[in-house]
């Protein structure tokens, strides 16, 4: 699995499906990180209280 991570508003993002919906087009360059290491987070989960993007866990859909 493959992550973006959004230090700015410490989020992880499945880099797969992130999206618009998502709202990390704000964040600065410099603090996005991409990582396929599960236990790097793991702990940016458990130790610096980043959260899982609520929109990103599955393919977004185009809604009319």
């Amino acid at each position: 699995m493959y992550y973006f991570i959004d230090h700015k508003k410490k989020q992880i993002h499945q880099r797969q499906f992130a999206g618009d919906r998502c709202g990390f087009l704000e964040t600065p360059v410099e603090k996005r990180e991409f990582t396929d290491e599960v236990e790097y987070i793991e702990q940016l989960e458990e130790k610096n209280s980043y959260e899982f993007c609520p929109y990103c866990q599955s393919a977004q859909t185009i809604s009319s």
